[in-house]
């Protein structure tokens, strides 16, 4: 069994007002969520399912080596 790399993503969602439509955002500022997952896609598939949201941009987090 080959074990998969997990790597660290920020991703920006659009949230949602309470009728369910994308609430606008007045300060440009979207929300995230922080995910492990294995690529950019993934993440940005477990993102929607947590947030129920749309997902704006998907970053990936680099370590900081000191």
């Amino acid at each position: 069994m080959q074990l998969l790399s997990t790597r660290s993503y920020r991703c920006h969602y659009h949230p949602k007002d309470r009728n369910g439509y994308p609430a606008t955002c007045d300060s440009g500022v979207l929300p995230f969520v922080q995910i492990k997952a294995r690529d950019a896609e993934n993440a940005q598939r477990i993102a929607h399912q947590l947030t129920g949201c749309s997902i704006s941009s998907v970053e990936r987090l680099e370590e900081a080596w000191a």
